[in-house]
């Protein structure tokens, strides 16, 4: 089948690479991207799920962790430090990785953990959060930090060859026929380029999701967040990179900070209705005690397409859906999209490809993953910072989605467990209840009643005695 991927950067590059890379010379590829349209790289931060991707869990990813990380400024990431998202100055620290136990119901050693140690410690319930604690970096597993305008530079760098073909140029016109399918797109030099299938990755822009008349599903009532302020810092004398993202609450969003090998990547996500570009300047400068020098202001409209998949045409990246940049669900979602979708849905024919039924069951899985990803997010607002109108709004019932107000009156009697959420890759429970539990939403007590309640405290005591003596303290 011949493959259009109009975009390049993280998006477009890692669509092709996963393409030809589980489907090997089965499709012609051809990317679409220009040179003169640039790309932020202020540092992105993936899952766990990258990670296993070139650790080759998936197919035989043509490179290697070392390679990738010389070539892209790659650091490893052991998991988000969140700091004053509950207004004190405290911060609490979530691994990228689970207990040893939480597929269970109840996750004893989650459970063990928070009654013993409390919310402050209960990363050591995770062999990832037992590694962060000793400061030692595990031998494996974690996620990674990159530069973001590097990254696609060197997935095309893996894959660019007979079957993956790269055109310099900006689309034009996009034709479509009396089906409502894309046939081929127009460049600058007036040619055409045809295909069978078409994948957007054109950003905020949706060249071609627009013509193809998609809607747009908003999060805003939820995450008001709609403005990034990215800028670059340099690491001081004698001060080294931690494997730890920093995610800091500020006055009326937060700012992130990614530590690269050669600098920091840094920016503030803010609420417009709140603050304005100049104020949230001043407000990061205040908070660092230092200037910055914004890259440039990104506005964004938090939501995903009610479509991801219309016609012949996927929508990824930011095309498809952005909620916000915090725990990194836009690369997580696009991976995850591109491998249930060459795993589960891509044939050698465009016939058997683009069927209504492949596309209402991506749609309905894959629109729902988002969803869920947004109430995710709104969570982590919930911890009870209310010293400006900005965080009073999220305090309040209107920001809350109905599982978020479900989950946090399940919060109030109980702890949480893998069978109250959705499971997928990289993205379930853990995730859910390291906040949970740093935020004070749940608290040693409930976690101790559970156990006793179930006759399994001494049960939980000895696996996480057995768990954490691999580890020296």
């Amino acid at each position: 089948m011949n493959i259009v991927i109009v975009g390049g950067g993280t998006a477009g590059w890692l669509a092709a690479y996963i393409i030809a890379k589980s489907q090997p010379n089965k499709h012609k590829i051809i990317v679409i991207e220009s040179s003169k349209i640039g790309v932020i790289g202020a540092g992105e931060v993936s899952t766990g799920l990258f990670y296993d991707i070139l650790m080759g869990k998936y197919f035989d990813p043509g490179t290697t962790l070392e390679d990738f990380a010389a070539n892209t400024d790659c650091t490893r990431k052991m998991g988000i430090r969140h700091v004053n998202w509950k207004g004190d100055g405290t911060s609490y620290f979530a691994p990228v990785d689970g207990s040893p136990t939480q597929t269970m119901s109840p996750d004893i050693i989650f459970n063990y953990v928070l009654s013993k140690f409390g919310s402050e410690k209960i990363h050591l319930a995770s062999y990832i959060g037992q590694s962060y604690e000793i400061e030692r970096m595990p031998p494996y597993g974690g996620a990674l930090h990159f530069d973001g305008n590097k990254v696609g530079k060197y997935l095309k760098s893996l894959v660019i060859g007979d079957f993956v073909s790269c055109i310099d140029s900006i689309v034009k016109k996009v034709n479509i026929n009396s089906s409502g399918n894309i046939t081929s797109v127009e460049i600058e030099d007036g040619s055409e380029v045809e295909g069978d299938f078409f994948i957007d990755c054109t950003g905020f822009g949706r060249v071609l999701m627009k013509e193809l008349g998609y809607k747009w599903k908003h999060y805003k009532k939820h995450l008001p967040v709609d403005r990034a302020l990215p800028f670059l810092l340099d690491y001081e004398e004698g001060v080294n990179y931690e494997p730890v993202t920093t995610a800091h609450a500020l006055d009326h969003g937060w700012m992130w900070n990614v530590p690269l090998q050669s600098r920091r990547g840094a920016g503030y996500v803010f609420s417009s209705e709140h603050t304005d570009e100049t104020k949230a300047q001043e407000e990061v400068e205040k908070v660092l005690g230092r200037e910055i020098k914004p890259i440039k202001l990104i506005k964004f409209d938090s939501g995903r397409a009610e479509e991801l998949w219309k016609n012949n045409c996927l929508s990824l990246g930011l095309a498809g859906a952005f909620s916000e940049p915090l725990e990194a669900t836009s690369i997580h979602g696009t991976t995850l999209q591109l491998l249930v979708f060459c795993y589960d849905y891509l044939t050698q024919t465009v016939e058997k490809t683009n069927t209504e039924i492949n596309r209402k069951f991506y749609n309905k899985k894959r629109g729902k993953l988002y969803d869920d990803y947004c109430d995710f997010l709104v969570m982590h607002y919930k911890g009870g910072r209310s010293d400006t109108d900005f965080w009073k709004y999220m305090k309040s019932e209107e920001s809350s989605t109905e599982f978020v107000k479900d989950i946090l009156s399940l919060c109030q009697h109980t702890i949480p467990s893998s069978l109250n959420y959705e499971e997928y890759i990289g993205a379930s429970a853990p995730l859910w209840n390291w906040s949970l539990a740093g935020l004070n939403l749940i608290n040693p007590d409930q976690a101790r009643e559970t156990l006793i309640a179930l006759d399994m405290y001494d049960k939980a005591e000895e696996a996480y005695k057995e768990f954490s003596s691999q580890f020296l303290f």
